[in-house]
């Protein structure tokens, strides 16, 4: 009996002693993750400040581009009645991009494109870059990769919304 007790001590500290070691490794081990998370969330949080400061950045950007284009008086943005005379014809089509997107198409005959009078040396000559003016006034860019030119354009629209371009005046550059 004396001998049974004295195991069942012996087991009890042991048992004991593994409760005791793991309760402090596991507690040293929550210490650990605790400052992990602490350092983790101080992270996110910076991330999260650097987000706003950034969303802040851009409405900013997007207010002063506003801004600019209205500034702008050779544009649709900066010309209320050119932008009121092209949606008196259709208030549902966005004139900017479809007057572009037109003129752009006429890069895709064979050949130079037929509103540019010159013929590329270089390679075919193609439009660029546009800028509406108004509602009347186009002024583009073209080139042929080596030689390049600008040319305003007067365009028209029409009551089934084509697009009639006539070339006003022109210059190359070498």
């Amino acid at each position: 009996m004396k001998k049974l007790s004295l195991y069942i001590i012996v087991f009890l500290a042991i048992v004991s002693g593994f409760f005791i070691y793991n309760s402090f490794r596991l507690i040293k081990e929550n210490t650990a993750l605790k400052k992990e998370l602490k350092e983790t969330n101080a992270g996110y949080d910076n991330n999260i400040q650097y987000a706003i400061k950034l969303e802040d950045s851009i409405t900013g950007f997007q207010k002063k581009v506003k801004e600019l284009q209205a500034e702008d008086k050779f544009s649709l943005q900066g010309n209320p009645k050119a932008a009121k005379y092209l949606s008196d014809i259709d208030d549902q089509t966005d004139w900017q991009k479809y007057i572009i997107d037109t003129l752009l198409k006429t890069n895709e005959t064979e050949g130079n494109n037929p509103l540019i009078p010159f013929d590329g040396m270089a390679g075919k000559m193609k439009i660029t870059q546009a800028k509406i003016l108004n509602n009347r006034w186009i002024i583009a860019r073209f080139s042929d990769g080596t030689y390049s030119g600008e040319m305003l354009l007067r365009y028209d629209i029409n009551k089934d919304k084509s697009i009639d371009f006539k070339v006003l005046d022109q210059t190359l550059f070498n």
